[in-house]
């Protein structure tokens, strides 16, 4: 295992004078070298601590590290800002520091590289760029995260910081990691700088955007109680518990419904119906023996109805064979005076012969 720590801007170090003494930014080829000089590690942890920065060179690092071969998991601490997200979601374990917060806006150009002069065309040129480029983040999201396109869309227009909670919620991170131990101090040392680079410090050049942020935290949780009281908090802000919703605390709740909410490792895993009562269990116990007694009933043969028919066919079929004996024993031929001369052939019936044969055929 090797640890890659992205703590400063994204993109080629840029000179002294505008960031400052020691300034170091994080480009695609140190990560390149990085992976190269870890050619044997199977996993990488990617530790993240920034604001962001250059857009092409955080789309190049989130290409080497997913390109790499190796187990890729991210943490974020402190700050995953702008590009650092791209980078961050690289991960397929992605964690996220409980007082670290994230940031999303769509890509603009800072003010420090508008120092050309441009003409309309080229102008134009730049804002088809930007927008292709903020289309191209905004599906890279939605991708990755699952989060509805319009919600994003919305949240990148208004520059929004996003908490740990919130990166949860929507899908950027998969776990929040929850400090032993915690403080925090701020110590600035005004004294060895001038106000210019002290701001710089800070960076106002990149974060001066981070002002029209309307809210830090747009979602809110939901809370339920179960039977004993104990609260069940849902990462959503209303509708009705979902297995895959995320949810804390990991345990067992029994609903005032009787219904069964398990949460394990941050997330709802089953939901299961109200138990029965041993009297409930055996009354569908009986209605289903006496279901499959009705549906043997039915297609048990009615053996009386098929003795009534079968002797109702043996006496038609009595009546048609004395009935044709009859016929036969009435029929005879006239005497004959000369061999081959008839004086008088006995009449048949014809007519009442074919319905007798006609009934015979019928009661087969």
């Amino acid at each position: 295992m090797a640890v890659l720590k992205i703590y400063g801007d994204i993109g080629e170090s840029l000179p002294e004078t505008f960031m400052g003494e020691g300034a170091q930014s994080m480009s695609s080829k140190i990560v390149s070298e990085f992976l190269e000089e870890n050619a044997d590690a199977s996993e990488i942890i990617v530790r993240i601590n920034s604001r962001g920065g250059d857009v092409q060179e955080g789309w190049a690092i989130y290409d080497l590290l997913v390109n790499s071969g190796k187990k890729i998991k991210t943490i974020g601490e402190g700050k995953i800002y702008s590009i650092a997200t791209i980078v961050f979601l690289a991960g397929e374990e992605r964690e996220i520091m409980k007082n670290a917060d994230g940031l999303i806006h769509n890509p603009f150009i800072p003010p420090f590289t508008l120092a050309d002069k441009y003409e309309s065309d080229d102008l134009e040129k730049i804002a088809e760029s930007l927008k292709q480029e903020e289309e191209k983040i905004l599906n890279f999201y939605v991708e990755k995260t699952g989060s509805t396109p319009d919600k994003l869309a919305d949240y990148m227009k208004e520059n929004t910081k996003l908490s740990a909670e919130d990166m949860l919620a929507l899908g950027f991170a998969t776990k929040i990691v929850e400090p032993i131990m915690a403080y925090a101090y701020y110590k600035p040392n005004i004294k060895k700088m001038d106000e210019k680079l002290f701001f710089e410090k800070l960076g106002s050049s990149f974060d001066g955007f981070i002002l029209k942020m309307k809210n830090f935290s747009r979602i809110k949780n939901l809370t339920l109680k179960d039977v004993d009281g104990k609260e069940l908090n849902l990462e959503k802000e209303e509708g009705s518990p979902a297995v895959g919703d995320m949810a804390s605390p990991d345990g067992s709740y029994k609903m005032t419904d009787g219904k069964v909410i398990v949460v394990a490792e941050g997330k709802i895993t089953e939901i299961r119906d109200a138990d029965k009562t041993e009297l409930e269990l055996a009354q569908e116990k009986i209605a289903e023996l006496e279901a499959k007694v009705q549906a043997a009933e039915a297609e048990k043969p009615d053996l009386v109805a098929a003795e009534a028919s079968f002797k109702a066919k043996e006496a038609e079929a009595r009546g048609l064979y004395d009935e044709l004996s009859k016929l036969k024993n009435e029929w005879k031929p006239a005497t004959r005076t000369n061999i081959n001369t008839v004086d008088k052939v006995g009449e048949i019936n014809l007519a009442q012969v074919r319905e007798i044969m006609s009934k015979k055929q019928k009661s087969k």
